[in-house]
């Protein structure tokens, strides 16, 4: 077993990018569900890229939210010009159960089942094994797609270019986590 604290190889990054692939492996599930004139709000582009935006847009859907705008600030879209959420949120690990309120990504998760509009976001598969995440999804509709392989996640150089030494380079397997979408989990 890897001891992740000890090997430099191992470090913590929120600036990996959703590739194209991943938001094309679930469109068939979005169209069965919303159509394909969805109109996706992409809440977490703040300091970004907007790469996912731009994916999301290439695969036909309008997108709605911009590297601006800070999901957990107060001037997010109103809730009437879009029909879902499809976006991967910071992937910063919860060090412990007792400071999980005050991490990125409990709240990021805390304030989209406040919205309690559809979504479909891209997470650590450990994630829902977690106490927190219980506690956050718990008489929820949430339902999940469990990719059939790994998605590898996209580095970018200054540039703007995918960095090539980047695939293959994931250590962990991703599970979309669902919201008021599916009847039931999906395996893809």
């Amino acid at each position: 077993m890897a001891n992740f604290r000890d090997s430099p190889h191992f470090t913590i990054h929120n600036s990996y990018y959703t590739p194209m692939s991943a938001w094309d492996n679930i469109k068939h599930l979005i169209n069965r569900t919303f159509t394909d004139k969805a109109i996706i709000y992409e809440c977490f582009l703040l300091n970004s890229n907007e790469q996912s935006k731009k994916n999301l847009i290439k695969l036909g859907y309008k997108v709605v939210g911009n590297k601006k705008i800070d999901f957990l600030g107060t001037k997010i879209p109103d809730k009437s010009k879009y029909d879902l959420i499809v976006s991967n949120p910071p992937f910063e690990r919860i060090a412990s159960y007792k400071e999980r309120k005050s991490n990125l990504k409990y709240r990021c998760l805390a304030k989209l089942i406040e919205l309690d509009k559809p979504f479909i976001i891209l997470l650590n598969s450990t994630n829902i094994f977690q106490k927190w995440f219980m506690e956050l999804v718990q008489d929820k509709d949430i339902k999940f797609i469990f990719p059939s392989k790994k998605i590898e996640y996209d580095k970018y150089d200054d540039a703007g270019k995918v960095k090539q030494d980047t695939k293959g380079s994931c250590s962990f397997n991703s599970v979309y986590v669902t919201y008021k979408v599916l009847n039931q989990n999906e395996w893809i």
